[in-house]
C-alpha cells in the first residue's frame, strides 16, 4: 500500500466515466464472498483485493471502432501493457494483472490472450522473448513472469451500451439475490457508479492541498496516506450505504385512470363493447390497463435479451386469451362476457406460471390482456373494422 509514483487520475477524472462503469461491475459482487475491496486510481485504474491476500491490478482502455484491432505492439504502447508491467513490478508482483477493454484483438493478440488465460508456458516464453523490450522488462524471464500474471478481457461493451448491459448483468442479479423488489435496478446502478466516481476523484497527492485530507491533530505523512487510501477504497459497507439511500418505489400499485374525459373512444372500449361487456366492465378495463402500464415501466428491460420478464408475461397471457377465446367463441352472439369470466379465473400469477418473487397481482395480468386488446392481439368478438369511423385508439 505504498504511495504510487504518479497520481494524475484525480485531475483527469472527467474523461474516465467509462472506467468508472467498468470498475462498478465489481461492486455488485461483494456478496459473492471472494472480493474484499476495490481501490480506485491507485497505481492503476483500480485494484481488486480478493480473499487469501490476492491482489489484481486493473487497467481499462476504451477503443473506438475506427481505431482498428489491438495488435501486440499497440497493446504494449496505446494499450498500456508497458505501464501495467511497471506497476506490477512496483507492487512487488501481485497475484494478477488485468487489461480490460472493449477493443477486439487481432490474431496474434488473441493468441497472447489465450496463452495468458491458460498459462501456456511454451507460447508465453515465445511472446516474452519477442516483446520483453516493448514491455520495458530487463529480460525475457521477467517478461514471462509478468505475462503469467496477465489476463486480457477484450469483450467489454462500448461506451454507448455499457450502462444498459451492466444493469442487466450486474444490478438486476444483485437485486434478485437481495429480494428487494422495491428498488429500480437503474437507480441502484447509478448510485453504485457514483460511489466509484467519488472514490476515483477523492484527493490527489499534491502537498499544497494536503490539508483537505488531514485530520485536525496531525499532518503526519502516514495519516495523510491513510486518509487518501480510505477515500479511494470501496467495500461492501460503502456500497450498501449508497444503495440504502436509493428511494424505494414500493410494489407496482393499481392505478386510477387519469383521463377523466375521453373524447375519442379507444380500440379497447370498442372491442369490449362489441363483445357484450357493459360500461362498468369497460371502466374497470381502463383502470387495470393503466396498472399494467405502471408494472411494465418498472420491470421492462433496458435492452432486449433472453429471459425478459415483460415479454414472457405477454406470451403467457396471450396464450391464455387464445384458449379462453377458443372455449367461448360463437358466431351468432357476443362471447366477451364468457371469455372475461374464463380469463378472470385463469390469469393469476400461479395459474400462468409467472416467475416467483415478483409483486404481481391478478389485475396486472388482466391489465396486460386489455393492453393486448388495444394492440389488436386479443379480441372479444369476431373481428370487425375497429377504426371504421376514422377514430384512432388511445
Amino acid at each position: 500500500m505504498h504511495e504510487p509514483e504518479e497520481d494524475s487520475g484525480s485531475d483527469t477524472a472527467d474523461r474516465y466515466e467509462y472506467q468508472y462503469q467498468v470498475a462498478a461491475r465489481h461492486c455488485f459482487e461483494f456478496d459473492r464472498g471472494e472480493l474484499q475491496w476495490v481501490i480506485c486510481e491507485w497505481h492503476t485504474d483500480y485494484i481488486l483485493s480478493l480473499s487469501d491476500n490476492r491482489y489484481v491490478l486493473v487497467s481499462v482502455k476504451h477503443r473506438e471502432l475506427n481505431q482498428g484491432l489491438w495488435t501486440i505492439n499497440r497493446l504494449c504502447d496505446d494499450g498500456g501493457l508497458k505501464t501495467l508491467c511497471a506497476r506490477w513490478r512496483e507492487c512487488r508482483t501481485p497475484y494478477q494483472t488485468r487489461l480490460a477493454t472493449n477493443g477486439a484483438l487481432d490474431r496474434d493478440a488473441k493468441r497472447l490472450s489465450q496463452a495468458c488465460a491458460r498459462s501456456e508456458l511454451p507460447a508465453l516464453r515465445e511472446f516474452a522473448r519477442d516483446f520483453f523490450v516493448k514491455l520495458g522488462c530487463q529480460g525475457a524471464d521477467e517478461a514471462l513472469q509478468f505475462l503469467l500474471s496477465l489476463r486480457i478481457e477484450s469483450e467489454l461493451p462500448p461506451r454507448k451500451y455499457i450502462r444498459a448491459e451492466n444493469i442487466e448483468a450486474y444490478a438486476r442479479p444483485l437485486l434478485a439475490r437481495s429480494k428487494d423488489k422495491r428498488l429500480e435496478s437503474s437507480n441502484v446502478y447509478d448510485a453504485v457508479v457514483d460511489v466509484v466516481r467519488q472514490a476515483a476523484r477523492a484527493v490527489d497527492n499534491k502537498r499544497p492541498r494536503a490539508w483537505t485530507i488531514s485530520r485536525f491533530d496531525s499532518l503526519d505523512s502516514n495519516v495523510l496516506l491513510e486518509e487518501n487510501v480510505k477515500k479511494r477504497t470501496i467495500n461492501a459497507a460503502r456500497v450498501a450505504a449508497s444503495i440504502e439511500l436509493v428511494p424505494r418505489s414500493g410494489p407496482a400499485l393499481l392505478q386510477i385512470d387519469n383521463d377523466s374525459e375521453m373524447t375519442v373512444e379507444s380500440r379497447l372500449s370498442k372491442k369490449l363493447r362489441h363483445g357484450g361487456i357493459g360500461e362498468t366492465g369497460i371502466q374497470s378495463a381502463r383502470r387495470t390497463r393503466r396498472s399494467w402500464a405502471t408494472f411494465e415501466a418498472q420491470y421492462s428491460s433496458p435492452i432486449p435479451h433472453d429471459g425478459d420478464l415483460v415479454d414472457d408475461l405477454k406470451t403467457r397471457v396471450l396464450h391464455e386469451a387464445a384458449m379462453a377465446e377458443a372455449e367461448s367463441f360463437t358466431e351468432s352472439a357476443p362471447y366477451g362476457r364468457k371469455m372475461l369470466a374464463i380469463l378472470h379465473n385463469k390469469l393469476t400469477p400461479d395459474g400462468i406460471g409467472a416467475a416467483p418473487g415478483i409483486p404481481l397481482d391478478r389485475l396486472h395480468l388482466m391489465g396486460l390482456a386489455y393492453q393486448l386488446t388495444d394492440e389488436c392481439q386479443v379480441w372479444w368478438s369476431p373481428e370487425f373494422d375497429v377504426d371504421s369511423d376514422g377514430e384512432v385508439g388511445v
